[in-house]
């Protein structure tokens, strides 16, 4: 498919009426809901391989917004199915055509290979595809029919075994009517490990007895990683495509869209100096203060954490001269100016493309934080992000240390942290950190600290100084900074909150 950019040949078909289910599984698109397993080889116009893909790509970063803003499963799955029936309509076959259905499924089928092939670039790139059609996988399976998730649990071949009716008796005997109203399913254990955590299964020699109603959860994780490895083997194919004049820049203009690849200084904290840091902290993500604090107390970072919080810095405005002296002073109880100079500013200067490859290097993105930047686990690593990374005590306390930082007020803080910890059990770090931002914006605007109006978060008007903030979604630790920054005023220098 990725080499032929000819007019695409549409597959002809007078039918009319709706279609045979016959017809579509004797079609090249046999399911209303794909798996996406094979890729398509057919030949498409350059001008439908580029709309397709911009239109999936619309939907995938709408999907990101929606898990983030949505105050519920619920509200979410409506908005997931909303913006994907926009773009790529996949009707029952009952109610469109044969010829209709094909043209559907033809463009969902083409446009996610698409992106798979373009966002397979980076490990970065890899995770945020992943996680995108994962969620948009889950959400029509929970909307379409019975026959359509019939038809699509016989094609992924799970491996599942439906318990005789001996065998829920016998399930029943153990359980005390476990599997009563219900019918089960036998999975082999490592299938199940999400299941398992949550204590929805049973476990009897080395097997897990799945209820229907929770066979979705299979299912997905099975897409997952079957996509996660697909996209992987996908990457290695991008070399054969260097000499393409015409797919290639297509390819990397929809990667470039990918809005947290890389972060564009947005300049609103102007020039600072190494000076102005400890007074910037109090609008810093928690995953930079915690750095922050943790190199006031220790004098030292290691060199994950180093990377992380040099290169934020960088990034809001630190020039290098002024990196060299706040890292240089930062270090100064336990590192001489010899051992700096030879041990670390070499580093640095890297990091601001002075030096080897002279690579200007971007901040980190909380894609890159959370998954690709991998965490040691042990005392003196406290690079990552602390919603991932904290237990959820450690985190609480954190968060409450935080939320007072710089003086701001917040009203029942107790009650807004713990959903805040919630959602970074459930693994919603990116959400549980965007609700901490509009915590603490809101906590300024309700004690007059800030200005009422901004150019970034949305605010419901008629309420300037009421917890009406709301923030679309971060995904950046700079944009958090951004964001608080320009709904905050700097105060005098006070100390970090204890992690």
């Amino acid at each position: 498919m990725y080499s032929q950019i000819r007019q695409s040949r549409v597959v002809p078909n007078p039918t009319t009426g709706s279609a045979s289910l016959e017809q579509l599984l004797n079609s090249p698109y046999p399911s209303r809901l794909s798996l996406y397993e094979t890729p398509p080889d057919l030949e498409v116009s350059i001008e439908e391989f580029e709309t397709f893909a911009l239109d999936r790509l619309k939907v995938l970063k709408e999907i990101e917004l929606a898990v983030i803003r949505g105050p519920n499963a619920e509200t979410t799955q409506k908005k997931i199915i909303e913006i994907s029936t926009k773009y790529f309509p996949l009707s029952n076959r009952k109610v469109k055509s044969f010829n209709d259905i094909i043209q559907q499924r033809r463009k969902d089928y083409i446009s996610h290979f698409i992106l798979r092939l373009s966002f397979s670039r980076t490990e970065e790139l890899r995770t945020w595809f992943v996680k995108q059609e994962s969620l948009l996988f889950k959400a029509r399976f929970q909307e379409f029919d019975n026959e359509d998730r019939s038809t699509l649990f016989k094609q992924a071949n799970l491996d599942l075994v439906q318990l005789s009716e001996s065998e829920c008796a016998e399930l029943n005997t153990l359980t005390n009517g476990f599997c009563k109203n219900d019918t089960f399913y036998k999975a082999s254990f490592e299938k199940a490990f999400d299941l398992i955590s949550s204590r929805k299964v049973f476990l009897k020699n080395g097997f897990a007895f799945v209820p229907s109603l929770e066979l979705i959860v299979l299912l997905v994780d099975d897409f997952k990683h079957k996509l996660s490895e697909q996209s992987l083997i996908c990457s290695r194919a991008l070399p054969k495509l260097e000499g393409d004049d015409r797919l290639l820049p297509v390819l990397q203009n929809m990667s470039a869209q990918y809005s947290t690849s890389e972060y564009q200084s947005s300049g609103v904290a102007g020039e600072i100096s190494s000076s102005d840091v400890d007074k910037l902290s109090k609008f810093f993500p928690p995953c930079m203060l915690n750095l922050h604090q943790a190199l006031m107390e220790k004098s030292h970072l290691k060199h994950s954490g180093r990377m992380q919080y040099g290169l934020f810095l960088k990034g809001i405005g630190l020039k290098l001269q002024e990196a060299l002296i706040f890292w240089k002073s930062s270090f100064s109880k336990h590192v001489n100016e010899q051992k700096f100079n030879k041990d670390y500013a070499y580093n640095i200067r890297h990091n601001y493309g002075v030096e080897g490859r002279r690579s200007n290097y971007s901040p980190y993105s909380c894609a890159k934080i959370i998954v690709g930047f991998g965490f040691g686990g042990n005392s003196d690593d406290v690079h990552g992000c602390p919603f991932k990374t904290f237990s959820p005590n450690r985190l609480k306390q954190f968060l409450n240390a935080a939320s007072s930082y710089g003086g701001a007020q917040v009203t029942d803080p107790d009650s807004k942290i713990s959903d805040i910890v919630a959602l970074a059990k459930s693994k919603h770090y990116q959400v549980a950190c965007t609700r901490f931002l509009e915590m603490q914006i809101n906590s300024r605007l309700a004690n007059k600290d800030a200005p009422s109006t901004t150019n970034h978060p949305k605010q419901a008007a008629g309420k300037p100084n009421s917890d009406s903030v709301t923030v679309e979604g971060i995904s950046h630790p700079n944009t958090y900074f951004d964001l608080n920054l320009s709904n905050g005023t700097v105060s005098k220098k006070s100390t970090p909150p204890s992690a």
